[in-house]
C-alpha cells in the first residue's frame, strides 16, 4: 500500500508565512512554494546543497491555484540547484502539485523532478 507524504509547517514558518494571509484563511501562494521546495529537498542525493534560484527570480519559479477552495491546492514550477552523487553541480527542473484543508498540514499530490 502506498501513502502520500505529509508535511507539517514548524510553528515560526508557520506565523512567518500567514502573518500576512487572506482574512479568509486560504493560505499564502508562497506557502504553497515552500513547502514544494521541502518535497524537492526530499528527494534530492544531497538536499543541503540545495539552491532555489526562484525565490527571488520569478522567471525560475511559478505558483499556479488549481482550487481556490476546501482543499486548496497549488501547482508550483521551478528549478533546483544541488549536488549529484559525484559532488558536481547540477540543475533540475521540478513540477509539484500539493494541497492542503489547513494550511497546517500539506500533502504532495504529484512531483517531476528532472534533471537536465
Amino acid at each position: 500500500m502506498r501513502t502520500r507524504p505529509t508535511l507539517t509547517l514548524t510553528a515560526g514558518l508557520l506565523l512567518a508565512l500567514t502573518a500576512c494571509g487572506s482574512s479568509d484563511g486560504k493560505p499564502l501562494d508562497e506557502s504553497a512554494a515552500v513547502m514544494c521546495e521541502d518535497f524537492v529537498k526530499q528527494r534530492l542525493k544531497s538536499p543541503g546543497t540545495a539552491k532555489f534560484p526562484g525565490v527571488t527570480n520569478n522567471d525560475y519559479a511559478k505558483t499556479t491555484v488549481l482550487s481556490d477552495t476546501k482543499p486548496w491546492k497549488y501547482k508550483v514550477t521551478g528549478v533546483v540547484d544541488s549536488q549529484n552523487g559525484f559532488g558536481a553541480t547540477v540543475r533540475s527542473d521540478y513540477v509539484c502539485a500539493v494541497s492542503t484543508k489547513d494550511d497546517d498540514t500539506w500533502t504532495l499530490d504529484d512531483m517531476k523532478l528532472t534533471q537536465r
